[in-house]
């Protein structure tokens, strides 16, 4: 069964922690076994280790002391043995719902991985984070919490109402009474629990997204002295999670208290029915009777209390199950299902391709067509919003176009195993990131078998190695700061491109990323490119004139159409939005020495 037609179901990710699952269960199941014997030894010890006996007038009873020593004993052992098997039982059952924590976690995040940008723009980021966190801890929390109970509960429940019934039918009379009662007060509080713990998750949804952004966005908050703008839009959404957490947690509290009081409604009735059968009963045995009746009685209640206590956990964790299972269920509207597993050249062409966002509406992109050779260099240009970044997207297959189609090598990339053709692209975006660790592990992570060797002759075609070997102390092993904020936008560029070109892509993407640099730093970087890797295809997408004009090809887009496609020198005469644009930005195209 392909994973387009694999559901969601819980005990795959129980099935690698079965043995700590059954292992699990054995100890609930006899320890609850053992629990249950007590109370029957205990009558049994009144009934038989006391013999009643008549002198005259007298009633007098002889101690069976052998009978009552060895039973105790075994009672006592009985207890032992359960005080283990507890221990048993709370190791292994949060051996299990860790290990389901552990596995729900790693299968959400290889979905996600999976997911088109579509699919992620379905769900929202903030969202997804809390379904990876706080939705599965639940699941796990509950894993932990109710396995116990869920297993003794209904054993209790069944034995302890079996015996009671058997010691005394008249006595019990009084749990059909209570039991329908409390049953309907249980259905109820479940209907009613569960939308809102729903609530709760979508009230951490928001939390999540309004924290995110304002971490992120930290700088500009106190540099526009927004601080108590983003306090009250935080404050915002706290009151709403407390609210809903609030009505959440009421229901457990008024289950506590509706399911305390029928218990004491059940013991004060069967001691008034007792009481008045042991006064008129024949058999003054019955008393005995009451007090192993009554430990049966506290046992089943205490089983009733539990269960209620474990369906409104049940409640709580299906809200998160359901939030789970949607992401585990959603199929990427990326199908990987090509056999190609090599791209050999790095020939482009875009033949007729249209794309749009959502399912209706305008075309983001419609009927885009051009062609490049392998080592040839594309730069695209055109005004703010002409979806110059959506045609990367494409290309990378983030997401799959709705018309038209998209040859790399001469194949088209829905043929290619993604790997493989997100392995023959390299993309440096509009913002480049760094990651915590040391300028050798940043670049490590574009080829991880990388030597100091190819480290270096990248650094050198990006123009970043002499920054990094001459003016960083520790040249390689300098530390990087969280998204490179001890290195400047200019540094942090060249460095993401060099950690690009470890990738060895037949095609190399720059999205933006010569903007922070100076105009000899870009020149000889992107004469480095075309001398020192000629057959490697590169696409620049940028906003000055500058930057492309000595393309080989240049694509001008406009509104999601392309408005022309040729040289600086064709455009300058034939296409009025490029020369516009060159136009404002003075540039002097015509000059060589420009």
């Amino acid at each position: 069964m392909n994973s387009a037609q694999m559901k969601f179901r819980l005990w795959t990710y129980l099935r690698p922690h079965k043995k700590e699952l059954f292992l699990a269960c054995f100890a609930i199941v006899f320890e609850c076994a053992l629990e249950i014997s007590i109370p029957f030894l205990m009558n049994v010890l009144l009934d038989n280790g006391l013999t009643r006996y008549q002198e005259g007038e007298k009633v007098l009873y002889r101690l069976d002391l052998p009978f009552v020593l060895m039973l105790g004993g075994v009672m006592v052992l009985f207890a032992l043995i359960a005080l283990a098997l507890g221990i048993i039982t709370a190791r292994y059952t949060a051996k299990t719902g860790r290990g389901l924590g552990y596995e729900l976690r790693k299968a959400e995040y290889e979905k996600i991985q999976s997911y088109s940008f579509r699919n992620i723009d379905g769900f929202r980021m903030n969202s997804l984070v809390t379904r990876l966190t706080n939705d599965i801890q639940i699941v796990s929390d509950t894993c932990c919490q109710v396995m116990r109970p869920l297993l003794r509960s209904p054993i209790q429940l069944v034995f302890a109402l079996a015996f009671a019934i058997t010691m005394s039918a008249r006595l019990s009379i009084v749990f059909a009474i209570i039991l329908p009662i409390m049953a309907a007060i249980l259905v109820f509080l479940t209907i009613q629990a569960r939308p809102r713990f729903l609530k709760v998750q979508r009230s951490l949804d928001s939390i999540n997204r309004v924290t995110q952004e304002s971490l992120i966005a930290m700088k500009l908050i106190r540099a526009n002295d927004k601080g108590e703008y983003e306090n009250e839009k935080f404050h915002v959404v706290n009151e709403n999670l407390a609210t809903a957490s609030k009505r959440s947690l009421g229901f457990i509290a008024y289950n506590q208290a509706v399911m305390q009081f029928m218990t004491y409604s059940c013991t004060i009735g069967i001691l008034l029915i007792g009481g008045n059968l042991s006064l008129t009963a024949k058999d003054a045995d019955f008393i005995n009777d009451m007090a192993s009746f009554l430990s049966y009685v506290a046992q089943l209640l205490a089983s009733l209390n539990i269960v209620s206590n474990v369906f409104l956990s049940f409640t709580r964790s299906e809200a998160s199950l359901e939030r789970i299972k949607e992401v585990m269920e959603t199929e990427s509207e990326i199908k990987d299902d090509g056999t190609l597993t090599e791209v050999k050249e790095g020939s482009l062409s875009f033949e007729n391709v249209s794309f749009r966002y959502g399912k209706e509406g305008k075309y983001t992109l419609e009927n885009v067509s051009f062609s490049l050779k392998e080592g040839e260099f594309l730069g695209v240009i055109g005004q703010t919003g002409s979806s110059k970044t959506t045609l990367i997207h494409l290309l990378e297959r983030f997401y799959d176009v709705d018309e038209g189609r998209i040859l790399l090598g001469g194949e088209d990339i829905r043929k290619y195993k993604i790997s493989a053709l997100r392995e023959s692209l390299s993309i440096c975006f509009q913002n480049p990131r760094l990651f915590s660790g040391t300028i050798r592990d940043n670049l490590l992570w574009g080829d991880k078998n990388a030597t100091t060797e190819e480290m270096l002759e990248a650094l050198d075609i990006s123009c970043a190695k002499d920054f990094v070997m001459n003016s960083l102390p520790l040249g390689l092993d300098t530390p990087i700061g969280q998204g490179g904020s001890n290195v400047s936008g200019g540094q942090r560029q060249r460095l993401c491109i060099a950690r690009s070109l470890l990738r060895h892509p037949k095609v190399l993407i720059l999205d933006d990323s010569f903007s922070a640099l100076d105009r000899l730093t870009e020149r000889k970087l992107k004469e480095n490119l075309r001398t020192r890797l000629p057959k490697m295809t590169t696409i620049v997408i940028a906003q000055k004139v500058s930057t492309i004009k000595d393309a080989d090809k240049i694509l001008v887009l406009d509104e999601g159409r392309v408005h022309g496609f040729g040289t600086n020198e064709e455009l300058l005469k034939q296409d009025d939005i490029y020369r516009d644009i060159a136009s404002l930005q003075k540039e002097e195209t015509t000059c060589p020495q420009c």
